[in-house]
């Protein structure tokens, strides 16, 4: 378990000409539009990498003819047609074409397909790094012998060379690599639900008396569907039940993108309790449903308070928190708030009616891109998903996470202050389920104990 605490009195660097509704971190609207076009691209350039693993492979072993050359060729970029479609089928199109009979079909196959697809990256990488490095020798080679010409070959017999021996050593290391690849991905398959509980300490300035020591826990992206079924689900109830918190949130993705989805999840979750009240917000893959009316009234009458473009106070000690939430697909608005000072909608204003000025606000966002922006707006903790934490994170160096989250933005999980005002601060829960592939590496499942102070 880890713990973060950070204080308001943090300071970090502002930019002078800029007030703090024009001066942000990222533009919000830029990566609502790229998400789809980025994760297609990173598709793009593992098949591109698969492609050059094979070319690599033929080279390094060829056929004995031309025609057996051809036939292996053929196989291969079938066999990368296979692993390679159904992920851009997952991570670009699932969400609008979902029939279930793809469903059945990639329960059955889903495991052989995530061994063969991490397979053929390592592999390709590894026939990458051995091309290069044999480039890199040869050009040493090449140099050496301009500065120091060789003598006349001898005619004394040499040992001959040993292509035969030089292969099998290549090929049992290929298959060093798939074994070491297939075991690794094994473990990540199979620990998607060993959850970590993380405990965050938060201080949060204008806290009266009163609201200090308030707990909550954070659930976020479920992600209900054929890899997280209602048993799944009870078992993150019963572990977020024990923190014994008085509030808990949940921040969007409650269903994967069918409407179906959410009956287990609403069974499973009309368990979760807590004495100062149960909220959430909606989330992109709710909307996938395209009956986000019937997905809010489901998960409303399990007993989850959905805070739609809205806000509720929570009374603890004779002292009042005040709770807003935005629907994902208006999160946005706050753009033409900022801009404008309303919206058309009227939503930003809905959300932060009655709050008097100066009382404390957490605001629960489901996607963390609009930090900068809502904690100009006045809130005080932002509790967010979305990310998965990166959900497959190649390494973490210091405070970067290597994955593909973070091209998209540098809030992918834990804890950030706002660099608009330095005050305001945001949680990004590495969540529950898993999206695209069923594994997660490097990243396991989080439930979140906030302690307020």
């Amino acid at each position: 378990m880890h713990s973060y605490t950070i204080g308001a009195a943090v300071g970090v660097a502002q930019c002078p000409a800029c007030d703090p509704y024009s001066c942000v971190a990222i533009s919000s609207t830029f990566l609502m539009s790229s998400s789809l076009l980025l994760q297609l691209l990173v598709v793009t350039t593992i098949a591109s990498l698969h492609v050059v693993g094979l070319k690599l492979a033929l080279q390094r072993f060829p056929a004995r003819t031309a025609r057996a050359q051809r036939r292996h060729l053929v196989a291969g970029l079938a066999g990368i047609a296979l692993i390679d479609l159904p992920l851009y089928h997952l991570f670009g199109f699932y969400k609008t074409w979902h029939p279930e009979w793809i469903d059945q079909v990639y329960q059955i196959i889903t495991p052989a397909l995530v061994i063969l697809h991490a397979n053929a990256t390592a592999i390709s990488l590894a026939l990458a790094g051995a091309w290069m490095v044999g480039r890199v020798r040869a050009r040493f080679r090449t140099a050496r012998t301009e500065q120091h010409p060789e003598p006349l070959e001898s005619t004394a017999p040499r040992t001959p060379a040993l292509p035969d021996r030089r292969r099998m050593i290549q090929t049992a290391g290929l298959a060093t690599v798939g074994i070491l690849t297939s075991g690794r991905t094994l473990s990540a398959m199979l620990t998607t639900d060993e959850h970590v509980i993380e405990r965050v300490v938060v201080k949060i300035p204008n806290l009266a008396e009163g609201l200090r020591g308030t707990t909550m826990v954070l659930l976020s992206d479920l992600h209900s569907s054929i890899f997280m079924g209602r048993r799944e689900m009870e078992h993150y109830v019963a572990a977020a039940n024990e923190l014994k918190a008085d509030i808990a949130v949940v921040t969007g993705d409650f269903v994967n993108s069918k409407l179906v989805e959410v009956y287990p999840f609403a069974e499973a979750f009309a368990g979760l309790h807590a004495p100062l009240g149960v909220y959430g917000v909606t989330g992109n893959h709710d909307y996938y449903t395209r009956e986000i009316g019937t997905v809010a009234r489901e998960v409303e009458q399990c007993g989850i308070t959905l805070l739609r473009n809205a806000n509720t106070s929570i009374e603890r000690n004779g002292e009042r928190l005040w709770l807003m939430g935005m629907d994902d697909a208006d999160i946005y608005h706050i753009n033409q708030f900022i801009a404008s000072g309303r919206t058309e909608q009227g939503t930003i204003e809905n959300l932060v009616a009655g709050i008097p000025n100066g009382a404390p606000r957490i605001m629960l966002c489901h996607k963390p891109y609009p930090f900068e922006e809502y904690s100009a707006l006045g809130a005080d903790l932002m509790l967010s998903g979305h990310t998965h934490g990166g959900q497959v994170v190649l390494a973490h160096l210091d405070t970067l996470n290597l994955s593909f989250a973070s091209l998209a933005s540098r809030y992918v999980s834990g804890l950030y202050l706002s660099r608009g005002n330095g005050r305001s601060q945001m949680y990004v829960s590495r969540g529950i389920g898993t999206v695209g592939l069923p594994m997660r590496l490097n990243c396991p499942p989080e439930i979140t104990h906030i302690t307020l102070v």
